[in-house]
């Protein structure tokens, strides 16, 4: 089972239909963001286009992941609205336990997103 502790929240207006798309990144546009550059944080409701979407981003909340993700890597929004290990791009936060393609896992947020050298 995932846990999540304290994050924190804003609202903000789904685009479209966003009900299948709960623990996955989005932007202020109100779209499943494709880069951790346009993410404002993870998704935490399933909205419906025009709903408010409720949307984490600092603290230790869950996502799914796009590809295996080891403890403590740095993690990034890949296009497909997943998280996945990044190096030398920007980073969202880092990974809390190991997790597998497809998996939700808790991570450590911090958005907007830190340009990494």
């Amino acid at each position: 089972m995932t846990v999540e502790n304290k994050f924190d929240t804003m609202t903000i207006t789904a685009s479209t239909d966003l009900t299948g798309h709960q623990f996955k990144p989005v932007g202020l546009d109100g779209l499943v963001a494709e880069t951790s550059v346009a993410a404002v944080g993870i998704l935490r409701n399933k909205p419906q286009n025009g709903d408010h979407a409720t949307v984490a981003y600092r603290g230790e909340m869950k996502a799914y992941a796009g590809a295996a993700i080891n403890s403590g890597a740095l993690v990034g929004v890949t296009t497909s609205g997943f998280l996945i290990t990044v190096t030398g791009s920007a980073s969202v936060g880092y990974a809390r336990v190991t997790a597998g393609s497809g998996d939700i896992f808790p991570f450590l947020g911090s958005f907007p997103a830190d340009k990494i050298a």
